[in-house]
């Protein structure tokens, strides 16, 4: 089975055999960990009926009615507690992924990992995994079709970053190892303020945090060209 490399990146930080994939769309997450045999249980869930039939048609088609069950459902509804080790949650907005977090975290209390990807406000889910009682295990970062993608995973135990915005915006993980693509990525965003402020004669309140944001990937740019 042929999957992006943003999911296969998701899926290998899958570290346990019983997961849940919240937002499944279709289905590939679970399907792609099953027949590489990484899970032996899964529980696919999404709030939309169409891409969950999507979801059951390719779980027919691989023959994996065994292993991996649909359910219709908002955020972590469908799941059980104490049902599955690992929970992805991956392709939503980072504000909907701490909502779903906050809401559901009596089930996530009962899981061992959690996996995300939001695509945006990422400092915001990095904030969060801290405030729920989890830990950032490992990030990866990914550039695909013209886009970035941050994958986070989250095993239970305490961690804060004691207000470091720049490890929270851009992940203390993908700094200390100095990821090339982070590299690549701060490069970008420093290209993207410095056009936006040469673009403006404005001063105001929404530019001072464009500079803001600048001096941010700046710090991190130089810590790359530490020795």
């Amino acid at each position: 089975m042929e999957i992006s490399n943003r999911l296969k990146a998701i899926a290998s930080f899958v570290m346990y055999k019983t997961i849940a994939d919240i937002g499944t769309d279709h289905g590939y997450i679970p399907c792609f960990l099953a027949l590489n045999k990484r899970i032996n249980k899964a529980v696919a869930c999404d709030i939309n009926k169409g891409p969950l039939n999507k979801a059951e048609s390719n779980i027919n088609n691989y023959a994996l009615n065994g292993i991996i069950e649909t359910r219709l459902g908002n955020g972590l509804e469908p799941l059980k507690q104490n049902e599955v080790d690992t929970i992805i949650i991956a392709g939503m907005g980072g504000i909907l992924i701490c909502d779903i977090l906050k809401k559901g975290i009596k089930k996530i209390n009962t899981a061992k990992q959690i996996v995300l990807q939001p695509q945006r406000d990422i400092a915001d889910v990095r904030k969060t995994i801290h405030n729920i009682g989890f830990f950032i295990h490992d990030e990866a970062l990914i550039f695909e079709g013209g886009k970035y993608y941050n994958i986070i995973s989250a095993l239970k135990g305490k961690e804060s970053y004691n207000n470091d915005e720049i490890s929270y915006v851009f992940g203390k993980k993908l700094i200390d190892k100095k990821a090339p693509v982070l590299k690549d990525y701060v490069l970008s965003e420093i290209n993207k303020y410095n056009n936006i402020i040469s673009k403006t004669n404005k001063n105001d309140e929404s530019i001072n945090y464009i500079k803001h944001k600048l001096c941010l990937a700046k710090e991190v740019l130089d810590i790359y060209e530490m020795p």
